[in-house]
């Protein structure tokens, strides 16, 4: 049995100023992985919640989160999550995940 593994690297934790834009960086190394996703996980939380995906262009945000953040594509590997206006309320652990759907 193969199993092919995906590398994911991920920018490391920040600490930032308030009201500061903030930027969060993913790539992979799987071109055929052309959706990329992105999950906000709070303090004490045991879920993740979806901000938003898309392919290389018009990301789709869930809710209100596209009032707070910006997705963008870079390439099929590579994508930022921008945090426009960060406050307290951003505190939080954000993952990428790409998917081929």
């Amino acid at each position: 049995m193969e199993v092919n593994a995906v590398t994911f690297h991920q920018s490391p934790p920040q600490i930032v100023k308030d009201s500061s834009e903030v930027q969060i960086n993913c790539s992979h190394d799987d071109t055929n992985l052309v959706i990329m996703l992105w999950y906000q996980q709070r303090k004490n939380s045991p879920s993740m919640t979806l901000i938003g995906y898309g392919y290389e262009s018009s990301p789709n945000y869930e809710g209100q989160f596209e009032e707070q953040f910006t997705l963008t594509r870079q390439s099929t590997v590579k994508g930022s999550l921008i945090i426009k206006t960060a406050n307290l309320s951003h505190s939080a652990v954000y993952f990428c995940a790409a998917s081929t759907q």
